[in-house]
């Protein structure tokens, strides 16, 4: 038996037990998650013969570190841009856990400056009564525009959307109570450059979105703080072999995070896996970019005053026809890029240590090993959500 044991003092001490640990510091067959005050602080192989308060059996079941979305607009109904309320962010993060999610960003899209000054009170105001009974854990906000592109707004309403404001962008930071973890613009739009050095200097993870750039833009852009792409190749300036676009700039930078919406619908499988081979694990982030009517089936839906019709579970605007955000959860993110051929490691490692780690978090999240929080997804062999566990407690049982 091998054991790897951090202490931290005196608290009630959870085992979970018989199951096989993936993440991307282990893939052990047969082992162990020791946990206490809601942190891992041992993993081993074989039977944990210490003293424990609880013992959890997983017995033919995987242990994973819980998903990580970093761009999601909502869930069951509930939308964080439609209503900009804190009991909105406590109902998606309730809904989340049922898809394995211990940690999302509720993400906006361009509306009012009013409507984003409330959802960013609504997060900080939520963040305050969070524990794990309420749900997935709520990490910050994500604000997909205003400052973006309106030749490639998509399913944005394009009278919202205006040029980069360091002094409006304040307000949101300011209002978020510093939870603003991550913004999605357009660099080559006036005011860019500006506002992607100020908030990359507050920590705030600057990601190229609803973007027309160049691809000379787009590596300037990487070089002023641009971190991050949004839903790549979505959105964005279409690849030409004369004219790579911003999507080649951000794919050749080493030290950007790319955000794929893995549902075979806005990128095919091929691509994908092209993206992910050349880019490698390190740096995929999954996402949803999931909007209010994920989880209610199809029907008519509303995105920020635009008119979205759901058919077959993909999510269109019935004016244009054009992708509207999707229906996609990240339990099925994750089993369709292992369907793709990685392994459970590296299907972890996208599906949640990057994501955290791309939003520059100030507590461990996103792997299985001492020190991280003991945030897991409870798999069977077909790869579905069975239980969700977030600080050690279980969350939600299928």
């Amino acid at each position: 038996m091998s054991v790897v044991m951090l202490v931290f003092g005196v608290f009630m001490k959870v085992v979970f037990e018989r199951c096989r640990i993936v993440s991307p510091s282990y893939d052990i067959a047969d082992g162990y998650v020791v946990v206490e005050d809601g942190v891992v602080v041992g993993v081993g192989s074989g039977r944990f013969d210490g003293y424990a308060d609880e013992r959890v059996d997983l017995e033919g079941l995987t242990l994973l570190p819980g998903f990580v979305d970093t761009h999601t607009h909502g869930v069951g109904g509930f939308d964080i841009t439609a209503s900009p309320l804190l009991e909105t962010v406590i109902e998606i993060a309730r809904r989340f856990v049922k898809y394995g999610v211990t940690g999302f960003l509720p993400t906006t899209v361009s509306a009012p400056h009013e409507t984003i000054v409330r959802a960013c009170r609504a997060v900080r105001e939520a963040s305050k009564l969070w524990k794990p009974s309420i749900g997935s854990r709520i990490l910050g906000i994500h604000l997909e525009g205003p400052y973006i592109s309106r030749e490639v707004a998509g399913a944005q309403n394009t009278e919202f959307v205006r040029h980069p404001s360091v002094e409006e962008f304040k307000v949101y930071y300011e209002e978020s109570g510093g939870l603003l973890k991550q913004i999605t613009i357009a660099p080559e739009l006036p005011g860019a450059a500006k506002l992607i050095e100020f908030a990359k200097g507050l920590g705030v993870t600057v990601s190229a979105g609803h973007t027309d750039a160049g691809y000379e833009v787009g590596l300037e852009a990487v070089r002023l703080g641009v971190s991050k792409a949004t839903h790549l190749f979505n959105g964005m300036r279409r690849f030409h072999h004369r004219d790579p676009g911003i999507a080649l700039a951000l794919i050749q930078s080493p030290n950007v995070y790319l955000e794929i919406i893995a549902d075979f619908i806005h990128l095919h499988p091929a691509v994908v896996k092209m993206v992910v081979d050349y880019a490698t694990p390190r740096r995929i982030v999954l996402v949803t970019d999931s909007i209010a009517a994920t989880g209610l089936g199809d029907g008519v839906y509303n995105l920020s005053g635009l008119e979205v019709v759901v058919e077959r579970g993909v999510c269109r605007l019935a004016k244009t026809g054009g992708l509207a955000g999707s229906t996609l959860t990240m339990d099925k993110a994750f089993r369709n890029i292992v369907s793709l051929g990685y392994t459970l490691r590296e299907a972890s490692m996208m599906a949640s240590y990057n994501p955290a780690k791309s939003i520059r978090l100030g507590i461990n999240i996103g792997d299985i090993a001492p020190g991280y929080r003991a945030d897991f997804a409870v798999v069977d062999d077909r790869l579905e959500v069975v239980k969700t566990v977030i600080d050690g407690e279980i969350v939600y049982e299928r």
